[in-house]
């Protein structure tokens, strides 16, 4: 731990504030409904152990946790105090620039549109447990709470396929070759949206993390490294 001079490795104190760091992280979770917030936070569980979890049911309550300053924000539109496009002017009001996860089974154009403008991703509740934390997964590593290097993030052979831009770097998430290869199919974000029952914004969302992880930046260079390392992972399990 001490070098030979007697001052603390760097490394070291690297280290200790990195882990610091990530044990700081906060999840806000507003769901007045207990079965569907034991979810969420079932998921953010095992996705990001380190996280702290705060589950409230209230703007009231959520009001509390102002000052913690969350990296994460999953919320219901429809709470015990607020409804609708009010809890989204409330929330970002309240937490400015917060990543944000709507969670809901009430959306239109409107909602859209103004999850769009705080650039909030947005869910349906109609939607399967497996899209949920896909969904959970992508606004975790859109607010920090992971990254490409974190040892927390979650189980390679349950959440993320083995298609990567090269050898160590981060594979896509089963979500994300979907994705891919609906945009390989000439699908626009939008299609790829009303396809897969999610909004335009979360797609682009993916789109973006896809950027990031095969190290491109923009859809005719994704679609090329997509298609190469999509080839090599079928060619391995032929061997």
């Amino acid at each position: 731990m001490y070098s030979w001079v007697g001052r603390r490795d760097p490394k070291v104190q690297r280290a200790s504030f990195s882990l610091l760091t990530m044990k700081n992280q906060k999840i806000l979770v507003l769901e007045d409904h207990p079965l569907i917030s034991m979810v969420i936070e079932d998921v953010c569980k095992d996705m990001a152990p380190h996280a702290q979890i705060h589950v409230v049911t209230s703007l009231a309550q959520a009001r509390e946790h102002v000052f913690d300053k969350p990296e994460l924000i999953i919320f219901d539109l429809t709470l015990m105090d607020s409804a609708g496009q009010n809890t989204i002017d409330w929330l970002d009001s309240m937490f400015p620039k917060v990543c944000a996860l709507i969670y809901t089974g009430f959306v239109n154009e409107t909602v859209s549109a103004r999850a769009l403008q705080s650039g909030y991703s947005v869910v349906e509740k109609t939607c399967s447990q497996s899209a949920l934390a896909h969904e959970i997964e992508a606004v975790l590593f859109k607010s920090g709470i992971l990254n490409g290097n974190s040892s927390d993030s979650v189980p390679a052979n349950e959440y993320q396929s083995g298609i990567v831009a090269y050898p160590g770097a981060k594979p896509l998430t089963w979500r994300q070759v979907e994705i891919m290869r609906m945009t390989a199919e000439g699908l626009s974000a939008k299609m790829v949206a009303q396809r897969m029952g999610l909004s335009p914004e979360t797609v682009r969302g993916h789109i973006r993390e896809i950027f990031k992880r095969l190290e491109v930046s923009n859809k005719a260079q994704a679609v090329n490294v997509f298609l190469k390392a999509e080839r090599s992972v079928k060619m391995k399990l032929n061997d």
